[in-house]
């Protein structure tokens, strides 16, 4: 932090007010984001009282804040654990470069971790600021355009158990949807309440037509898809009509499926776009003529800052290999550090010699399997006292499926 800046105080936002100004403080750092509270006031007061709000304040002048939501985090073998969706984090124009970021980080950090938070989580506007914290990549995602002109499944897809519902009254059902059939794919999130009034802003506030549809019989759903046309001056005559997809759930394979099929019966559609998709994605497998699906734009997705070592290790499982004890660096929470003896039999803090250590950042992406143990070792992030320690690792942390969230926040 420069010396010639006074400190800043860092408190919580609670009051109404102060959170509408906290608010307003993120939109103007980030520039390009919609007034809600002029076209929605209500909905911006319940969208920001369900958050965590932290202002920095230099006396009475906001320079910046951070905000939080409670939800839960799958880890690789489907528990999950509790999850602080971080947000909103920004500081004024004309006060950058005073440590206030990282002084609303931090104190955000202690009282996540003092209240029973397992890990924080953020998606990140800037990829290289959030590393010093703590914080790695836990996920990534890829971008896909499907030419549904030229497309043609390999296998026959479902056209029967999907039905189109209202997508301005079916929060509800979607939401029930998710409730009912938790994410198991490593980095997927619960979702919660100001997260789907977001979504449902948006649906009523798009420049062009929302849509959805449900998998499953009634009361008996097992996935969904939202999408929204693409802007287009001159929809029925253009020869590029395409959509985009806002959110794909599946519980399983079948509604997957089932969903996909979908998008092929929309005769009109000439092209869908996927914003994000896991790396490991099957849809390639779905067509004849792989060629015709375009995948681009691998980008980090998650980024996790483990908070309790202990509880992030024990809920996660383990493949079959030898035990190794691996020391945890961790200058924030001196807590997490130490060696901790990892097998298939369960986690316990011990006192031995470590085989190798990590520090806390990368050891996000190895227990969620965003990296293995031989990509982290290459790049020497990952230090092993000898080569076998390296494949008992990886053994240990092997991950079956990538982990990818597929929601932003």
């Amino acid at each position: 932090m420069d010396a010639f800046f006074p400190p800043v105080t860092v408190r919580p936002l609670d009051s109404e007010a102060e959170r509408r100004n906290g608010f307003a403080c993120f939109r103007q750092a980030m520039l390009a984001l919609p007034d809600l509270g002029s076209i929605e006031p209500d909905m911006e007061t319940a969208y920001l009282a369900h958050g965590r709000m932290l202002g920095a304040f230099d006396g009475a002048t906001l320079l910046g804040v951070t905000n939080g939501y409670d939800s839960a985090i799958t880890v690789p073998g489907g528990a999950q654990i509790r999850h602080l969706s971080v947000t909103h984090v920004g500081v004024t124009a004309t006060a950058t470069r005073r440590g206030i970021a990282r002084q609303l980080l931090t104190q955000q950090l202690r009282q996540a971790r003092d209240t029973g938070y397992a890990v924080a989580g953020l998606r990140a506007s800037n990829a290289g600021l959030y590393g010093r914290y703590g914080y790695g990549v836990a996920s990534w995602s890829v971008r896909q355009e499907l030419d549904l002109a030229q497309a043609h499944p390999a296998i026959a897809l479902p056209r029967t158990g999907v039905r189109p519902v209202d997508p301005s009254t079916a929060f509800p059902l979607l939401r029930r949807i998710a409730a009912a059939h938790p994410p198991t794919r490593a980095a997927g999130l619960v979702r919660w309440d100001a997260w789907w009034a977001m979504q449902a802003f948006r649906a009523r506030h798009g420049s062009t037509p929302f849509h959805a549809a449900v998998f499953g019989a009634e009361d008996d759903e097992r996935g969904f898809l939202r999408f929204h046309v693409a802007p287009n001056d001159n929809w029925l005559m253009s020869a590029s009509r395409s959509i985009i997809v806002d959110d794909l759930y599946a519980a399983d394979d079948e509604a997957w499926r089932a969903l996909i099929g979908y998008l092929f019966s929309l005769d009109i559609v000439q092209r869908v776009i996927f914003n994000s998709r896991p790396v490991d994605d099957p849809l390639p497998l779905l067509l004849r003529d792989q060629r015709v699906l375009e995948t681009s734009l691998r980008r980090d997705e998650s980024w996790i800052r483990p908070l309790d070592v202990a509880t992030l290790l024990t809920a996660r499982t383990y493949g079959d290999a030898n035990a190794i004890v691996l020391a945890i660096e961790d200058e924030l929470f001196p807590e997490n550090n130490g060696p901790w003896r990892i097998s298939p039999q369960g986690v316990a803090r011990v006192v031995a010699a470590p085989q190798a250590r990590i520090a806390v950042a990368d050891l996000a992406s190895l227990a969620f399997g965003a990296h293995g143990a031989h990509e982290l070792a290459a790049a020497q992030r990952l230090h092993t006292t000898a080569p076998d320690t390296l494949d008992q690792l990886a053994r240990l942390f092997h991950t079956p499926r990538s982990p990818h969230a597929g929601l932003m926040f």
